[in-house]
């Protein structure tokens, strides 16, 4: 699946048009939260921020004090899991961007990071064995990019590949007596079965989703390790909690109609799991499979991973929305008492004073509703009705949501309505929503961002001769295809590590995406005349606007080739177009300062090419 950075929408009333705006440096210097783990006791949370300027991996007290840091790997550290002992932590970092991260151990306490994997593959998604003495891991030791099961015992550091298969295996999760590990076997990311594995190697099982062509993603053991807890697409395409139980029979437990993100089933707790409901995020709760439904928080904002204390009784995840940077928190399950226990609001930006999302609707080309995180500009600094930036987000099969970026706040800042819709082929919307731009990109999906424009134009809340697009990924693929086609009146474009000519990523890529573009778009050969009618690069002629691209040069899903190959033929063209590349990013960028710069001169770009007339 190709992604994106940009995920986020905001809107909010105007406040007075005295207030200074918050500069993206000042905007910038708030820090980002992820990978949220608590130890077993529940006494301490871990975290990676970037409050140094890489992500790197903190803990901090549960019931509040200073945080620490623990790894000073100056790399984007990702995929934590804490020991069940509490005195060791695993987890993957790549270098300068890669996507070829190695395993480090740590201390809990403290101390240096060992490498444990220090090979030419990648590694990532460690899970501690139940009794701490294994780790289990996908890695991709043949194909680059086709990810197999492994199992590293820690006393010797001796690996075991589990899984030879033809497609990727993700997603481990061990049984509670630590004989069997449960994963998904799939292609394209939309499809895929379940592999049972025993932990030794000698034994592998396969499970199909429960609808056909559908997938199904393991998320926890129940406590007497006799069923399996998964995710799976239902009969409406929705992602649902699916039982699998003795003999392997499956059923549908808990709600449909919007998709579950995240679960864990404890014995003290029950169920509990996290449903994203139209890009907002709610916890849930069932005590038994056929228990009543208990909510634990309301749809708002942004929960993108949680995690248990070994008694039950907290519950620890990160949080953010529009307006509020993500944080770590903990939820007591017998109070409902929420606490924060990070502070991520730095520089003095204070979140009152920020737009506040609105997830709106509004009817595209065929009628079709389309939802969309919304913000109205703080302060009118750009004229009245302001010139609006649509935010494209990546994927395709990806959705925009209500949490928390800098950019997003910039742009806002600045005086710019924003606009992040979750146009055809997004998830969260069902599975006939998601697969209505199967080639078809460019189409529907493109129109329904103009039919945005002219929505918020009609109520007069965006002016549509100063509408400027952006994305990363898909997202840029799409402000590049956008342009080209010279339609929409789009007056500016910022495109990070897109794809200007499918034919041309599908070779640089195809070892890694070549069943995923098949699915998406067919293939080059059997599909030559739909791959250049929705390629950037064969109208580029006709792009206009002015155009500024930004590239990590060490990317390994849109290679840097792809950029300059845009930028050269543009500046032969004598076109209004810049290249920024960073040399130490890859798809997507996460050290602070490229941050910074980034989002200075994308809202400096817009600021000068989308100002009043």
């Amino acid at each position: 699946m190709k992604t994106a950075l940009f995920v986020l929408l905001l809107a909010g009333p105007c406040l007075a048009a005295d207030r200074p705006a918050y500069a993206p440096k000042r905007l910038a210097l708030v820090r980002q939260v992820t990978d949220v783990d608590a130890s077993p006791d529940g006494k301490e949370a871990f975290f990676v921020t970037d409050i140094t300027g890489a992500m790197e991996l903190w803990k901090v007290p549960a019931n509040g004090g200073w945080p620490t840091q623990l790894s000073d790997l100056g790399e984007q550290v990702v995929s934590v899991d804490v020991s069940p002992d509490g005195k060791n932590v695993i987890l993957a970092s790549d270098y300068g961007g890669d996507e070829r991260p190695d395993l480090f151990l740590l201390p809990s306490a403290g101390g240096p990071a060992e490498n444990v994997t220090k090979s030419t593959r990648a590694e990532t998604s460690p899970a501690y064995s139940p009794d701490g003495k294994k780790i289990a891991f996908v890695a991709d030791p043949g194909e680059p990019f086709v990810f197999q099961l492994f199992v590293m015992d820690l006393a010797t550091r001796r690996e075991t590949q589990l899984t030879r298969e033809a497609v990727n295996v993700f997603f481990p999760v061990w049984s509670p007596d630590g004989k069997m590990i449960a994963a998904t076997r799939t292609g394209d990311d939309r499809s895929g079965d379940l592999v049972l594995v025993s932990a030794d190697g000698r034994m592998v099982e396969y499970a199909e989703p429960p609808v056909k062509g559908g997938i199904v993603i393991p998320q926890s053991w129940s406590p007497d390790g006799k069923s399996l807890l998964t995710v799976a697409e239902d009969a409406q395409g929705f992602h649902r909690l699916y039982l699998i139980g003795d003999g392997g029979k499956g059923r549908f437990i808990g709600p449909s109609g919007w998709d579950v993100e995240h679960a864990e089933w404890h014995e003290t707790a029950g169920i509990v799991f996290a449903r994203n409901e139209s890009g907002a995020s709610a916890l849930y709760r069932l005590r038994s499979p056929d228990a009543k439904l208990e909510r634990l928080t309301p749809a708002k904002g942004r929960v993108e991973g949680f995690v248990l204390d070994r008694a039950g009784r907290s519950l620890f995840h990160d949080w953010s929305d529009s307006s509020h940077a993500p944080d770590a928190w903990r939820l007591d399950l017998a109070t409902g008492k929420r606490t924060q226990l990070t502070r991520s609001m730095l520089g003095g930006v204070k979140p009152e004073e920020l737009a506040k999302g609105e997830i709106i609707s509004y009817p595209s080309f065929d009628g079709k509703l389309i939802s969309a995180v919304y913000l109205k500009p703080p302060v009118a600094r750009l004229g009245t009705p302001p010139p609006v930036v649509v935010m494209a987000h990546g994927g395709p099969d990806w959705q925009s949501f209500d949490d928390f970026h800098p950019m997003r706040q910039a742009l806002a800042e600045a005086g710019f309505a924003v606009l992040a819709p979750n146009f055809r082929g997004s998830t969260g919307f069902g599975r006939a929503f998601l697969d209505a731009n199967r080639k078809d990109w460019g189409g529907g999906d493109r129109k329904d961002m103009i039919a945005g424009v002219r929505y918020l134009a009609s109520r007069g809340e965006a002016d549509p001769k100063r509408a400027g697009i952006t994305g990363g990924s898909f997202g840029g693929y799409s402000t590049l295809y956008a342009l080209a086609r010279n339609e929409g009146d789009w007056a500016a474009g910022v495109a990070a590590y897109g794809m200007p000519d499918l034919a041309l990523d599908y070779e640089l890529s195809k070892s890694r995406f070549a069943t995923w573009y098949e699915t998406m778009m067919g293939n080059p050969k059997d599909d030559a005349a739909l791959f250049k009618e929705r390629s950037a690069i064969t109208y580029l002629d006709d792009l206009k606007a002015p155009l500024l691209i930004f590239q990590g040069a060490n990317d390994t899903n849109v290679p840097l080739a792809e950029a300059e190959l845009v930028h050269k033929r543009l500046k032969a063209l004598g076109r209004d177009a810049g290249l920024v590349v960073y040399p130490d990013e890859g798809h997507g960028f996460s050290r602070r300062k490229n941050l910074t710069d980034y989002y200075e001169r994308t809202v400096a770009f817009f600021s000068e090419k989308l100002a009043p007339r």
